[in-house]
């Protein structure tokens, strides 16, 4: 963790050199609906939460680059062979994305698309299996790996609400690349939707 908050903290501070006016920054929030891929047995998703800060630095008037730091709550349901286990993973993630806006700088709507990869690190969580002798807990990183790198591509719109402040909202799917699982396979997968507010770094 403390790693990608050092990374996000000096991408911060270097994009805010000289070029404060294309710069915004602010709070987002949202939910997940989180599964995993190739796990054994038969798998639900699971509603959590998102939550974080969005920094976006734009020049062009179509092209932007941004970075987050969120937490993501994760995980899945699993039913294999009459044992039902749930799985909480709790993720600080850090997405990296590349932007695409519609319209025109001057425009209060406009329209984006983005992708770009997702790093994720493993902070907590655990994994109960219900049984019938009783209710088995494991930490989760016990059974995952720390980290988890995947792609991430999106959808949505930029509102202005006021000056230098947009009303963002934002629909996105992130599949994970790496085997998070410490034995056998599992593979992130997540939609998630937010909406956040952005204020113009003057």
């Amino acid at each position: 963790m403390k790693n990608l908050l050092l990374l996000f903290a000096f991408v911060l501070g270097t994009l805010s050199i000289g070029h404060t006016q294309e710069l915004s920054l602010g709070p987002v929030i949202g939910v997940n609906y989180a599964s995993l891929s190739d796990a054994p047995g038969t798998t639900r998703g699971l509603v959590g939460l998102n939550a974080g800060l969005a920094l976006v630095y734009s020049t062009e008037e179509h092209w932007g680059i941004g970075i987050d730091l969120k937490y993501s709550g994760e995980g899945m349901e699993t039913e294999e062979r009459g044992i039902t286990a749930k799985t909480r993973l709790n993720y600080v993630r850090l997405p990296v994305k590349f932007y695409y806006f519609f319209n025109k700088f001057g425009d209060d709507f406009r329209p984006k698309i983005y992708a770009g990869p997702s790093f994720g690190l493993l902070a907590g969580g655990k994994t109960e299996r219900f049984t019938e002798l009783g209710t088995y807990k494991t930490k989760s990183t016990d059974l995952y790996e720390t980290f988890d790198v995947g792609a991430l591509i999106g959808a949505g719109f930029n509102y202005r609400v006021a000056t230098a402040t947009w009303l963002n909202v934002d629909v996105a799917y992130a599949h994970g690349l790496t085997n998070i699982a410490k034995s056998g396979k599992a593979f992130n997968r997540n939609v998630l939707a937010s909406i956040g507010l952005a204020w113009g770094l003057n």
